[in-house]
């Protein structure tokens, strides 16, 4: 729903109704040799730990371990040799920061010397990552301080990482349920490329790469990109996209992942009753709708297929019929509607083959009749699907345009039950996202900001992730957090309630926020 085109609404919501990337651990040295106990026997050093794996999604790479000294024998002529060089852990799947190569183990003391320890090679790397930096060499051994000692001999020069292959690659996808887990909290691009006729109509700015970096660094893991391709869209049969808007989209999607956000593209207020072409008649017209969608999300996907898979497709935004109403006819037209979407983004091939994609009930509704329905498609149990709510909940207060203090101790018991009684008995093992929520700024920023931080922490908790609602603007009906020209917050409060909900959501589930340990 579209309050003045500066809110858009969840239709049909019952009333009252990260955190980076895991790093690497960082190894330790191998445990001391034992010394011998007779001539000539040898003290070996300890085997140090291999580097720490480098966290799933471009975390930062282990160190190598190091080899530790052994003892020489007891006798003139015993030695201790060199530890064994640590292992360079390896670089994120994703475009991580390259491994290091563990360094060459050190010589043994007294007798003959011990050899130097080879070095590890250079970590792998992720596809797009940068090139992975060289092993040390291992460390020579001193000579033995007993008569004709030998000196060891230097360790091996590590071999250079794997150079990465430019560009968005599809190497080393995660699943849903691995990425779920560092994409809290999100924030919305809203009123900007969803805005009729262009990105502009609406008063906000044409996006900035320095917009985007700021949403970045103030904590915000994924952005949401709707898009209204409406009115760039040729005339049939080949309904061609005009090719100056898709690539404002498409590069406002790189900037996001180049700054290292998962990013969704939608087509937006197509089918949410507000006038698009995607509307919801008897199934036996609405096939030539079914055909327009695939012919448009046909050329969507093609552009994207190359890309990062942190770049994620979202078939529609509040899909409804005009009046709304959750009536059979739309949850049978839109499943056909959903079908088309789902097969031409599948059908383009590359990235695209196992690329996650968002699909939503009528009206992103959290109501069962609608989300029973939706999982009535064909293609519900493929592993990379997600599912959309959006709940602004509880509406009075989140839509509402007449402050109510929210906050106190049954507003609270309330939020945990629309989420574990509700959205997680309709959908208990779906990775979910909370595609829209938030409050406007006709309520009181301390209410605001409370109750940012109990929604992202319970949403988080349950496993879902909060992705917040921003039209840019001012006023009474805006949810801006960001000044879209600068960058800079507007209102940190509330992004800092955020950010200390999805921290306090994700440190263990079922971790609910309440009046007294908010």
């Amino acid at each position: 729903m579209l309050i003045s085109h500066l809110v858009e609404g969840c239709g049909g919501t019952p009333s009252g109704g990260t955190v980076d990337a895991a790093r690497g651990g960082r190894s330790s040295g191998g445990t001391q040799g034992t010394a011998g106990s007779s001539t000539h026997a040898t003290g070996s050093g300890g085997a140090s730990d291999s580097g720490g794996v480098g966290g799933s999604f471009g975390g930062a790479p282990g160190t190598g371990g190091v080899g530790i000294v052994g003892d020489a024998g007891p006798r003139d002529l015993g030695s201790g040799s060199g530890g064994a060089a640590g292992s360079g852990g390896v670089a994120g799947s994703l475009g991580g920061v390259p491994a290091t190569g563990g360094s060459g183990g050190r010589a043994g003391n007294g007798g003959n010397s011990g050899s130097g320890g080879s070095s590890a090679s250079g970590g792998t790397i992720g596809s797009g990552g940068r090139t992975a930096s060289a092993g040390s060499g291992g460390t020579t051994g001193s000579g033995g301080n007993a008569t004709g000692g030998v000196a060891g001999s230097g360790g091996t020069t590590g071999l250079g990482g794997n150079s990465a292959t430019g560009g968005g690659t599809t190497t080393g996808q995660l699943t849903p349920q691995q990425a779920v887990k560092l994409m809290a909290p999100g924030w919305n691009l809203g009123n900007s490329f969803d805005a009729t006729p262009n990105e502009t109509s609406w008063g906000n700015p044409t996006p900035s790469q320095t917009l985007i970096n700021a949403v970045h660094s103030a904590g915000f893991k994924t952005l949401r990109l709707p898009v209204t391709w409406t009115n760039h869209i040729g005339a049939a049969p080949s309904y061609t996209i005009d090719s100056a808007w898709m690539n404002k989209v498409k590069q406002t999607a790189q900037w996001a992942i180049d700054a290292g956000m998962y990013v969704f593209v939608n087509t937006h207020h197509e089918a949410d009753g507000n006038g698009g072409w995607v509307t919801f008649p008897a199934t036996s017209s609405a096939s030539s709708v079914a055909t327009e969608v695939t012919s448009v999300w046909t050329q969507i996907a093609t552009i994207f297929k190359s890309f990062d898979p942190r770049l994620m497709l979202e078939c529609f935004n509040e899909p409804n019929e005009a009046g709304g109403g959750n009536t059979s006819q739309a949850q049978t037209d839109l499943n056909m509607y959903i079908e088309a979407c789902y097969s031409a983004i599948r059908g383009t091939g590359g990235g695209n083959a196992t690329r996650i994609i968002m699909i939503q009930p009528v009206g992103a509704s959290p109501i069962q009749s609608g989300i029973q329905s939706m999982q009535k498609v064909s293609f519900i149990n493929d592993p990379n699907l997600v599912i959309s709510l959006h709940t602004y909940y509880p509406t009075n207060f989140g839509l509402g345009t007449t402050a109510y203090a929210w906050g106190n101790s049954s507003d609270y018991t309330s939020m945990q039950n629309s989420i574990a009684q509700q959205i997680r008995v309709w959908l208990p093992t779906q990775v979910i996202f909370i595609g829209e929520w938030g409050s406007m700024a006709a309520q009181v920023t301390a209410n605001r900001a409370a109750h940012a931080l109990a929604y992202s922490q319970d949403t988080t908790t349950a496993g879902l992730v909060p992705i917040w609602w921003d039209n840019g603007g001012s006023g009474s009906q805006s949810f801006s957090l960001f000044d879209r020209n600068s960058g800079a917050v507007t209102q940190q409060s509330i992004v800092d309630g955020i950010m200390t909900g999805v921290k306090n959501g994700l440190a263990a589930p079922n971790t609910w926020a309440t009046l007294a340990n908010p």
